[in-house]
């Protein structure tokens, strides 16, 4: 067995469930199911059971399940350790984030990263925020970057900025023409979503005409740049347009814009540990993130 195998226990542990399981550790399921067997035959017990409600652990399960975590959490103390010995900061910084952060700004922040700590390396996963926050609580990442940390408390989570969400069209429009227009709709996360109904049921008393449904954001953009219909967009995607593009501010009912948040999401207990971690925190806290900011001026 190695380090793998042990991984694949502590998360099917925390998941109780094959697919979440499989789509955290980014394997197949039958290569996942096919590997827990191998790990049954080579300690010679049954881990798991399975049943129509689903996975439970054995007691041998349980117990490999605790000696996983546990041995999960130990090497990776020894690893960080003995890789900072010395005068510099090395190491491997784990990160998961949002595809618009990850490819407006990650890049230029890292690159901004290396030249303080250059024998840093990266594990870079892009991936929905409801995904970047399973990540980081299951200890896959680092640090996340993500719209939605309620899930984070106080000290384990930094706001880095705000941006609003903005209605975008190709062509002149007021707000109360939107029911009558054609609206260009990609898979929202799920706060997000939530967000855009609350405020569509606030303004309007009929539901949107969904004219097109797409499957990301980047084509979404693309659609309404073309003129093929209207859409929600963060402000940031806005200058990308070649020609003039029309937006307006979405309201609440309460008088409160319509914004998102870009937070930073961690395990503080591992950035008061480790020093990869800890001089990452540091930089975003105070020398690089906000200067970063005010100078594009939105994330």
């Amino acid at each position: 067995m190695d380090d793998r195998d042990w991984k694949i226990i502590s998360t099917l542990y925390k998941y109780k469930n094959i697919t979440k399981t499989a789509n955290t550790l980014f394997i197949s399921q039958p290569a996942l199911t096919s590997r827990i067997k191998q790990i049954e035959s080579s300690l010679g017990v049954q881990l798991i059971q399975r049943s129509n409600k689903g996975i439970s652990f054995t007691p041998y399960g349980e117990f490999a399940a605790q000696f996983a975590i546990q041995y999960l959490k130990d090497f990776y103390i020894f690893k960080q350790n003995l890789q900072s010995f010395g005068n510099e900061v090395t190491g491997t910084l784990k990160i998961a984030v949002s595809s618009i952060i990850g490819r407006y700004y990650l890049p230029t922040l890292l690159e901004n990263f290396q030249q303080l700590y250059p024998k840093i390396r990266y594990e870079i996963t892009i991936t929905p925020s409801s995904e970047v926050n399973k990540l980081v609580k299951s200890h896959l990442a680092d640090f996340g970057f993500t719209k939605n940390a309620s899930a984070f408390e106080k000290n384990n989570k930094l706001l880095l900025t705000t941006y609003n969400a903005l209605i975008a069209s190709k062509n002149p429009f007021n707000i109360e023409d939107l029911p009558k227009m054609n609206l260009i709709t990609y898979p929202y996360e799920e706060s997000y979503r939530a967000s855009i109904w609350k405020w569509w049921k606030e303004t309007f008393d009929c539901p949107p005409n969904i004219g097109t449904k797409v499957s990301n954001l980047d084509i979404s953009k693309e659609m309404i740049f073309a003129g093929l219909g209207y859409g929600i967009l963060p402000e940031i995607l806005v200058p990308e347009c070649s020609g003039p593009l029309f937006t307006k501010a979405m309201y609440f009912k309460d008088g409160s814009i319509f914004k998102r948040n870009t937070w930073l999401i961690f395990d503080i207990k591992n950035v008061e540990t480790f020093p990869v971690q800890k001089v990452f925190y540091q930089f975003m806290k105070d020398a690089y993130f906000p200067g970063f900011l005010r100078q594009r001026n939105k994330i």
